[in-house]
């Protein structure tokens, strides 16, 4: 009765479509300083690609300098790929370090990671 129900279990897991998600391309670029406000804005072009066959959800974080400074979710239809924008204003105009991430989001209703 095990070895039937695990059998069934790893049948599941391979014949049940699900979303595959995943992070294919991005790009930094900021505008120029701001004399007046003393700020740039930054934006993260992001590429994802859903090889699954159900569509699937991703959230991107961009950090400037270590900080969370834009969370931004993404639908992405199953086998099809989209692109988006992450945006942040940054405060002062010397150079800064500019990093992505992405997660899944959890189970419960809050929709974060």
């Amino acid at each position: 009765m095990v070895v039937l129900a695990i059998v069934l279990l790893l049948l599941i897991v391979i014949f049940v479509p699900r979303p595959n998600v995943h992070l294919t391309n991005v790009r930094y670029q900021t505008s120029t300083c701001d004399p007046f406000t003393w700020t740039v804005i930054a934006t993260a072009y992001v590429t994802f690609t859903n090889s699954g066959m159900l569509e699937g959800y991703i959230i991107a974080r961009l950090y400037v300098d270590g900080e969370r400074r834009a969370t931004s979710g993404f639908l992405v239809a199953a086998q099809s790929t989209i692109e988006g924008t992450l945006v942040a204003t940054i405060q002062g105009c010397s150079s800064h370090r500019y990093s992505l991430d992405t997660c899944f989001p959890s189970g419960d209703s809050s929709g974060t990671c």
